[in-house]
C-alpha cells in the first residue's frame, strides 16, 4: 500500500514536469500621443541691462593729442589713451600709465600696449621726448628729466585718472628716465624698465635707486644684450623691492615685444601693483 501511494506520487510529479509552459503574453502596443505646446507669452517687463555687466566688446576711444610745456617753455606731444567707458564703475577713477620710448623712436611705438591698457580700463599716456617723433628739437637730454616729471603731472591731473595708482613704463633711454623720475617721486607706485642701462646719455638711475624703499620696481632685459643684461644684474640690488625678468634671445628694448610673454608679463604686474582690470 505505502509502495502504490509513492509510486503515484512519482508519476503525479512527472506529469507535471514534463506539461508544456504556458506561453508568454505579448504586451499591446505603446500609443504615443504628440502634444502641441503653445508657447505661453510672458508677462513680465523686462528689466534694463547693465550696462557696466555687458560682456559685448566696447571700442576703446581713440587717444587724444595733448602739447605739454616743458619747464624751459619747450612744446611736447604726446598721445592720452582714455580708459575704456564702462568698464569701471561710475565715477570711478582708473589707474595712469606713463609710457616712454627709446632713443630714437617715438610715442608711435607705444599704440598696441596703450590699447591693450585701454581695454584693461586703465589711462595711458605716450610722450614724445623732445627732438623725436611730433616734439620739436633738438634734443636735449639735461631737460629730459624735468620733460618727463611735467608729462606725469599732466597724466595725473587728468580728471579719469586715480593718482594713487600710477606707473611709469620705458624702454632703453625711456627706462632710466622711469626710473630715475620714479626713484625721486613717491606718489610713483611702480616702475617698470625694460633694458635700463648703467648710464644711457648721462642719465644714470643707479645713483637714486635705493630711494624706491619698499616700492615695487621690475627691471626686464635679455641675456643677448649684454650692457642692458648686465646693467640689469647691477641695477636690481640697488632698489630694496626689486624684481628682474630675462628673457634669452628677445633683443633690446621694444624688441621684447616680439616674445609673447612681455605683455602679459607687464599686465601682470600692473594688474597687481595699480588696479589693471583682468582681461
Amino acid at each position: 500500500m505505502i509502495f502504490m501511494k509513492k509510486l503515484f506520487l512519482f508519476l503525479l510529479f512527472l506529469t507535471a514536469c514534463t506539461q508544456a509552459p504556458t506561453p508568454t503574453r505579448t504586451l499591446p502596443p505603446i500609443q504615443v500621443t504628440r502634444v502641441t505646446v503653445t508657447p505661453r507669452v510672458s508677462t513680465v517687463t523686462p528689466t534694463t541691462p547693465n550696462p557696466a555687466a555687458t560682456t559685448a566688446p566696447v571700442t576703446p576711444l581713440p587717444p587724444t593729442t595733448l602739447t605739454i610745456t616743458g619747464q624751459d617753455g619747450a612744446q611736447l606731444v604726446a598721445s592720452f589713451y582714455p580708459p575704456v567707458p564702462l568698464t569701471r564703475g561710475a565715477g570711478e577713477k582708473a589707474p595712469g600709465v606713463l609710457l616712454l620710448h627709446m632713443y630714437g623712436a617715438s610715442r608711435a611705438d607705444w599704440v598696441a600696449f596703450a590699447l591693450h591698457l585701454q581695454e584693461r580700463g586703465t589711462a595711458a599716456l605716450a610722450l614724445d621726448l623732445r627732438g623725436h617723433g611730433a616734439s620739436p628739437g633738438p634734443e636735449d637730454w639735461s631737460q629730459a628729466l624735468l620733460d618727463v616729471r611735467a608729462a606725469w603731472d599732466t597724466l595725473m591731473a587728468r580728471p579719469e585718472v586715480d593718482a594713487q595708482h600710477s606707473a611709469i613704463i620705458g624702454a632703453s633711454v625711456g627706462a632710466n628716465l622711469a626710473l630715475m623720475i620714479g626713484a625721486n617721486n613717491p606718489n610713483v607706485v611702480t616702475v617698470v624698465a625694460l633694458s635700463p642701462g648703467l648710464d644711457y646719455l648721462h642719465l644714470q638711475p643707479s645713483l637714486i635707486m635705493s630711494n624706491f624703499g619698499s616700492r615695487p620696481v621690475l627691471l626686464i632685459a635679455s641675456q643677448d644684450d649684454a650692457y642692458s643684461y648686465s646693467s640689469t644684474q647691477q641695477l636690481a640690488p640697488l632698489a630694496p623691492s626689486a624684481e628682474t625678468y630675462f628673457f634669452k634671445q628677445a633683443g633690446h628694448g621694444m624688441a621684447m615685444f616680439n616674445d609673447p610673454a612681455l605683455e602679459p608679463l607687464l599686465l601682470d604686474w600692473l594688474q597687481k601693483y595699480v588696479g589693471l582690470m583682468k582681461g
